[in-house]
């Protein structure tokens, strides 16, 4: 990690901060996953979450196949208490905003397609659900944000004319960063920048070792996305390399070893997992920066993303357990937590 960040110390957050501070206590330890992992079942491996931010929803958890229940309810009991402490609405949004690309994305996906799929939208974005649904069918976009309208009218726009779901999905991704990277640029917090600068570059990077790792014949131009600290003109320069030789060209902080580490495995045995590990625990390691501050929003926010992090190893702990998986195997996904 060599991604430096100025903290600006904020008042209005003296009283939040400090009962963040007292939440993070809360969180998943390494030792708490540890013996997870090691538990020959998922009921002994839930007990080590008492104690835990989240062992009111595991005990009344009756079937681990539902582990999706839980990961929704602690969600929305994480975006109940952000509504709480952190006033800034551009901030709050910064991490609302993905469930309502998310929820675009799938109903562009159904209406594109042709096919009446199975969805699941989540009502944790910015708009209701309900209300974007409805929208897609009665055609009428006109009550949704006009950043919704924009993306929903380019991507379609995009689709009849190239016939592609992926490059239909490539744009609206890009359309997703360019929009949190804006919001991220009017709170004037740099962290809150470095974190949107820092997940458009880990994106590219996932997507440009994809293409070349499975020899797919996407459109690098199409499916890169601008505003990281890495141009997509770095990786097009990289467009004849071979995988192996790509971490060569990572020397410098702060990618390095999580590139390294990845395509170490990746080529080895086709695997992602590591390097999906790796890019998780870089953004913890950058949220960790935020341990010495005495008062601010960006402990806050740091907090959300560990807490997000906590859910997503759970999540993979009990998926793990349920696919008979071995100790091994889920451990070599599980990222790094904030304590």
């Amino acid at each position: 990690m060599d991604i430096h960040t100025e903290f600006t110390p904020d008042v209005r957050y003296a009283y939040a901060t400090g009962r963040i501070r007292v939440l993070e206590s809360k969180l998943l330890s390494s030792s708490k996953v540890d013996k997870m992992i090691q538990s020959p079942t998922i009921k002994d491996a839930l007990i080590y979450l008492e104690d835990t931010a989240y062992d009111d929803t595991i005990a009344e958890m009756k079937d681990p196949n539902n582990y999706e229940d839980l990961v929704i309810k602690e969600k929305q009991a994480a975006f109940t208490l952000m509504e709480r402490l952190i006033p800034d609405a551009a901030v709050k949004h910064l991490f609302r905003i993905p469930y309502d690309f998310h929820n675009i994305k799938l109903l562009l996906k159904r209406r594109s397609s042709g096919i009446d799929i199975p969805i699941i939208l989540s009502d944790l974005g910015t708009v209701a659900a309900q209300k974007v649904k409805d929208a897609f069918e009665t055609e009428n976009f006109n009550p949704l944000p006009e950043f919704m309208r924009k993306v929903i009218g380019e991507a379609l726009a995009h689709y009849y004319l190239k016939k592609s779901l992926k490059s239909m999905e490539f744009l609206v991704d890009s359309f997703e960063y360019e929009f949190l990277l804006s919001l991220a640029g009017t709170t004037r917090i740099p962290f809150l920048i470095n974190y949107i600068r820092s997940r458009i570059d880990l994106t590219n990077v996932s997507t440009f070792l994809r293409i070349r790792y499975f020899d797919t014949d996407d459109n690098f131009e199409e499916t890169l996305i601008k505003g990281g600290t890495l141009s997509p003109l770095f990786f097009m320069k990289l467009a004849g390399e071979s995988v192996e030789t790509i971490p060569t060209f990572f020397r410098n902080p702060p990618y390095a070893r999580l590139i390294d580490t990845g395509v170490k495995k990746i080529t080895e045995d086709g695997t992602f997992s590591i390097f999906d590990r790796e890019s998780e625990n870089f953004i913890l390691q950058l949220m960790r920066q935020t341990r010495y501050i005495t008062f601010g929003v960006e402990p806050i926010t740091a907090y959300f993303v560990a807490r997000e992090q906590d859910l997503n190893i759970i999540k993979m702990i009990i998926v793990g357990k349920l696919n008979e998986l071995t100790e091994g195997e889920i451990r070599e996904r599980i990222p790094m937590t904030l304590n």
